[in-house]
Order: structure tokens, then sequence, then C-alpha cells
């Protein structure tokens, strides 16, 4: 419902239900993205410690950059300075060790211990739910 020209966010129309918007709000929210997770081999990266996930071109859909992450199931370090090997996950505030990997607040930046150029990551993408609902 659009109250005083204020349009609804996809989150508030799936919060609604309403039967006759839940179709096109589970399309914008990318629902199956969300409910089938991600898994991304990730090679040939620029050394670097901490990766912008956005500004990552998407190995499996040309054109397209990966998105955000909302949860990171499992990631793991192939090649680079950084030891190889799984890393658990915490927010930004902990310091990346060679077990440990930060995720930020927005989803976008993991951190490694060191110079990373390749690793696989398996996650649910995070989506915006806050921007308006239009429907076509």
């Amino acid at each position: 419902m659009t109250t005083a020209g204020k349009s609804q966010t996809i989150q508030e129309v799936l919060n609604e239900s309403n039967p006759n918007k839940l179709a096109d709000a589970t399309a914008l929210a990318k629902l199956g993205d969300a409910m089938a997770g991600l898994t991304k081999t990730l090679t040939g990266l620029t050394a670097a410690a901490a990766f912008d996930l956005t500004a990552i071109d998407d190995p499996d859909v040309a054109g397209a950059k990966l998105p955000a992450a909302l949860v990171i199931s499992s990631v793991r370090v192939t090649a680079g300075a950084a030891a190889a090997g799984v890393r658990q996950i915490s927010d930004a505030g902990d310091t990346p060790t060679t077990t440990l990997a930060t995720l930020s607040a927005d989803g976008k930046t993991i951190t490694f211990e060191g110079n990373v150029t390749a690793f696989v990551i398996s996650y649910v993408p995070k989506q915006d739910l806050t921007a308006s609902f239009e429907r076509a």
C-alpha cells in the first residue's frame, strides 16, 4: 500500500504477504538466489588483503558483478601470500588471522590476514530489500 506518496519497500511488501504482490516481490528480492546460495571460485585476482565483493566480476555471469554477502557459509583461500585454507568469518571489529576472515557490516568487504589472489566462497547473497517496490 502506498501512503501519502510513499511507495512501499520490497521488504514491506514481502512482510505484508499480499498474494497479489508476492510473485513480483519475490522476483525483485531474488528469492531463488537467497534460497540456493552461491558458490564462486575466484581466481586471477589482483593481490590484496581486502576485497569488495560487489566489485568482482561474477565468473559465471558475463558482465555481472558479485552481490554483497548476507551470510558466508564457507571461504577457503587457494592462492596468495596468505596461508591457504579455510577461514571462519567474523565481523569487521575482529582481526583477520590465518584461521579468520572478516566481513563488513554491509556485506561487501571480506578481509584476510594477508594478500590473496584466489579464494572459493559460498554464501547467501544480500539483497536490497529497502528498494522501492515498483510493479511494471
